[in-house]
């Protein structure tokens, strides 16, 4: 049984290690990852992780990997780096070109206790990590206008910039950036602006979910075999 009191213990640990500062750069490389359940809705089921490495600023793919396991957390909001980090770390472990910055689909610090899994995972690694998540989690923020590249930040409850909503395709619901680690609000959202080329989600994220769902259609077929 997941000891959900121990690991707000262990947030609040970690969450002290964040460290939100300038990026200097420079970005050569840019990771995205993504992480899918062959059956989100039971417990242990199977995870499946990808990475996908982009050359910067030039968006063009680099390196593709993926990893699957076990995973007998269940997801409770709030508690996502617990459920989705080892499997994230395994398939980090065979990158052969680092990323200079990884962008986990997730929350940076834009979180109840100032350590969403894009924070979570930046400090277990030592890395800078971005949050890009679609759906907002904590903070208090104004709606962006509708057109591309509208945005507004998001707050903590002590008045404290912590993120940003960011419009990235006309009419379309916008997403929410956060640091992870080792980054700072305006440099995370100058990243991922970069990286928006024709859709709602950053190229990164956006392809290591695509790559991964092609990664499931193979596993779930060569289960039925």
């Amino acid at each position: 049984m997941f000891d959900f009191k121990r690991a707000t213990v262990v947030q609040r640990i970690l969450k002290d290690k964040v460290s939100i500062a300038s990026f200097e750069g420079p970005v050569s490389y840019v990771a995205g990852c993504d992480l899918t359940f062959l059956n989100p809705f039971k417990t242990p089921t199977m995870g499946i992780a990808s990475f996908v490495v982009l050359k910067y600023p030039e968006i063009d793919v680099v390196e593709k990997v993926w990893v699957s396991g076990k995973v007998d957390i269940p997801y409770v909001p709030g508690f996502l780096g617990f459920r989705e980090i080892p499997l994230l770390l395994k398939a980090y472990a065979k990158l052969s070109q680092r990323p200079d910055v990884t962008i986990v689909d997730g929350h940076g610090i834009t979180h109840p206790r100032g350590l969403g899994v894009a924070s979570h995972f930046g400090v277990v690694l030592g890395i800078p990590t971005i949050g890009c998540a679609k759906k907002p989690l904590y903070g208090k923020f104004e709606i962006p206008g509708m057109e591309k590249g509208d945005f507004s930040f998001i707050y903590d409850d002590v008045g404290e910039k912590i993120g940003v909503v960011l419009r990235t395709k006309t009419g379309v619901k916008p997403v929410y950036i956060s640091p992870g680690h080792l980054i700072n609000v305006e440099s995370a959202l100058e990243i991922v602006k970069n990286l928006v080329v024709s859709y709602k989600l950053p190229e990164p994220t956006r392809m290591a979910h695509n790559f991964l769902q092609e990664v499931r259609k193979h596993i779930r077929a060569e289960i039925k075999e």
